[in-house]
């Protein structure tokens, strides 16, 4: 695995860090700005700059400071970035 990336545990797949329930992780990106804004990935909306996956049973693989597209291989990514690069310019 990337060495930029860290597992986070206890995700609620919306996918957010809101419920103690299912682990103590917290977002490093709310934590750093000291803030509850950040998701993972919103329904119809968006994913995270930093989000990287999903890796069984409920990790959440984060690149926190490092943009996911900036650490992340060919073999870590199902598709062209050129591709996900022109999702995001639509968005």
């Amino acid at each position: 695995m990337n060495s930029y990336l860290k597992k986070l545990r206890g995700a609620n797949l919306d996918i957010d860090f809101s419920n103690a329930n299912f682990g103590t992780t917290k977002c490093p990106w709310n934590m750093a700005e000291g803030t509850e804004a950040h998701k993972c990935a919103v329904k119809d909306v968006s994913i995270c700059d930093y989000f990287c996956g999903v890796q069984f049973l409920d990790s959440v693989l984060c690149s926190y400071p490092h943009p996911n597209l900036g650490i992340l291989g060919p073999e870590e990514i199902d598709r062209d970035k050129s591709e996900i690069l022109s999702l995001t310019e639509e968005a």
